[in-house]
């Protein structure tokens, strides 16, 4: 009876160590879920709940897997992996996981170097039989090797891809590379002497997929299977593009930022090893632990130890990437990871170098921004070492002094930030930006949570205000009170005054010719929020100041010609499309949108 009792005794108490195990876990998951923070933390303010933040950013679907102990302790789904259908989002929805496809594949590629098929400092050129990366006078002092593409440190040109609408032609890898149609990016060249600068090229990760290929003398996605995927067991993991049918039902649809569906749902990508993964949290989460392990000299499932340290760790001074993955210090403590996006998805993947956890997220979505929202969550959820900042103490400022703050202050020649104050709080309103409110830390001084700045008013001899004092970790910068009545371009525009505001524009130019106001990309992107606002006689304005101060460049004349066409004025947008094309005759969208516009 005694032993029975001390059994049945036993047993009673293994079951509640589970039951508070799994309470514990349940637990934190849910904190999780309620505690997204912003990048600036303020003593006391409540985090976001993940369906709010969803909400905010218009993105149907997420998913998390999180890392504790070198094991996924938690992983789960949120919203729709497709608004069509309405079907949940599980921890089997399979996502592209864009940039974060290419440390995978660096995996592979380094099973190449161990099994002695390549070596790391060798010109690839040695190994490329289908196409050969053209040399020049940068090649003429070093050659391209292996290392140096995973590394991003080739000196090649093109950045990324933004893949391909399901329908449209696919290029070969040669004619991406060589940048002839249907390629829809330029040629990958080195520009640069190898080995001296990073510069990522997801160029150059195409490189490396196309000198693995030729090497095995198999399609790109069975290598990846046979070397990596199938190693660590990530069974909701491919490079198969296009996705074959019977994966594709598994797979969510991708969304733009306005929350409206990519065209197609998703595009396809034939650079497989820069941006070609579709895969889980939960199998990223594998792949990152079995770094984790080998680092501690634990499993070496793919890799020797040696090898993954390679990943790790910086190729070269000054960089913080190594044959693979991007690392970041935290104070003491060092983090790995990588972060990706595709055409209506994004992805992140961060995981502490020795202490064995870590978290993935990916969305459905081009809003990529809550990402970060989650990791912090996770990571005051399990204390993670030195990775959060400390929180400021908010303090309460007499409504009267609030007062005396508000007033436009001019940040730069087209950007005012009109400071109001509405009960007991300070708002900011930013030229073409969202509202956003004030926190103050001092009697004087503000921050703001979305960002890390610091908002210090700065008072003259008669204590009145006459300027705010910005304070970011890039370095400081003053915006002087300007009065009601003085207007900057875009508030030219907004309010219909679209040619004195080009005018302005042209004068700031002439003026301050480097001044970010006048960018080229930063007139673009502007023209592109109007656009989205269906303010098309504000963006057309926009358009034109671009083309106006850039007459040379294709792009700007490409992004007029589609203004004009949303407005309904096919014969201006003839035009310009026809001139964009004259400047560049590779513009794959001006030869489509001409066909669309008829003779």
């Amino acid at each position: 009876m005694k032993l029975l009792f001390s059994r049945v005794l036993l047993c009673i108490l293994v079951a509640s160590q589970i039951g508070v195990g799994q309470t514990s876990v349940e637990a934190r998951q849910q904190r999780v879920e309620a505690g997204l923070l912003p990048p600036v933390l303020v003593k006391g303010a409540p985090g976001w709940t993940i369906q709010e933040r969803m909400k905010h950013y218009k993105i149907p679907g997420v998913s998390v897997a999180v890392i504790k102990d070198f094991k996924v302790e938690w992983a789960k789904g949120y919203g729709v992996e497709d608004l069509d259908t309405n079907k949940p989002v599980s921890v089997g929805t399979l996502f592209q996981a864009g940039s974060i496809s290419k440390p995978v594949a660096a995996m592979a590629a380094l099973k190449k170097v161990e099994q002695g098929k390549i070596s790391l400092d060798e010109d690839i050129n040695n190994r490329l039989t289908s196409w050969k990366l053209p040399d020049n006078e940068f090649t003429a002092k070093r050659k391209v090797t292996l290392a140096h593409l995973l590394s991003h440190t080739a000196g090649l040109t093109v950045h990324g891809f933004p893949g391909y609408a399901v329908g449209e032609k696919i290029p070969t890898l040669p004619q991406i590379l060589d940048g002839t149609q249907p390629a829809n990016t330029a040629a990958v060249r080195v520009n640069m002497e190898p080995g001296t600068k990073f510069r990522y090229s997801g160029g150059g990760s195409t490189i490396a997929q196309l000198a693995v290929m030729d090497i095995e003398k198999k399609p790109y996605p069975q290598i990846a299977e046979e070397n990596v995927l199938k190693q660590l067991s990530m069974t909701d993991s491919t490079y198969e593009q296009p996705l074959p049918d019977k994966i594709r039902r598994k797979a969510a649809a991708g969304y733009k930022p306005d929350g409206k569906v990519v065209p197609g749902k998703i595009h396809i990508y034939p650079e497989m090893a820069a941006a070609g993964l579709w895969t889980t949290p939960t199998d990223l989460a594998k792949f990152a632990i079995e770094v984790q392990l080998s680092l501690q000299g634990k499993s070496n499932k793919v890799l020797s130890k040696a090898s993954v340290e390679k990943m790790v760790t910086p190729f070269i001074s000054g960089s913080d990437v190594g044959l693979g993955f991007f690392s970041e210090k935290h104070g003491n403590a060092t983090y790995f990871g990588h972060g990706g996006a595709d055409e209506g998805f994004r992805a992140d993947l961060l995981v502490h170098r020795d202490k064995g956890y870590g978290v993935v997220v990916m969305v459905n979505s081009d809003n990529g921004a809550i990402m970060d929202e989650i990791i912090r969550s996770v990571a005051r959820e399990y204390q993670w070492e030195d990775y959060l900042p400390a929180p400021y103490e908010a303090i309460s400022v007499d409504p009267a002094k609030l007062d005396s703050y508000a007033g436009r202050f001019l940040v730069n020649p087209d950007r005012v930030l009109t400071v109001t104050r509405e009960g007991g709080k300070l708002y900011v309103q930013p030229t073409g930006d969202p509202r956003f409110e004030l926190v103050p830390i001092s009697e004087g001084t503000f921050i703001r949570m979305e960002q890390n700045i610091r908002y210090t008013f700065v008072r003259n001899a008669s204590d009145q205000v006459e300027a705010i004092k910005l304070t970011a970790p890039q370095g400081e910068a003053q915006a002087k009170l300007i009065s009601k009545e003085t207007l900057v371009p875009y508030e030219m525009i907004t309010a219909g005054m679209a040619n004195e505001a080009i005018e302005a524009y042209k004068k700031i130019k002439a003026e301050q010719p480097n001044n970010n106001a006048v960018a080229e990309p930063r007139l673009n992107q502007l023209g592109y929020t109007l656009l989205a606002q269906n303010k098309l006689a504000e963006a057309i304005a926009i358009f034109r100041a671009n083309v106006e101060l850039y007459p040379t460049s294709s792009n700007v004349y490409d992004s007029l010609g589609e203004a004009y066409m949303l407005n309904g004025d096919k014969d201006l947008a003839r035009v310009n499309y026809k001139k964009s094309l004259e400047l560049d005759p590779q513009n794959r969208n001006a030869i489509d949108m001409l066909k669309k516009l008829g003779p």
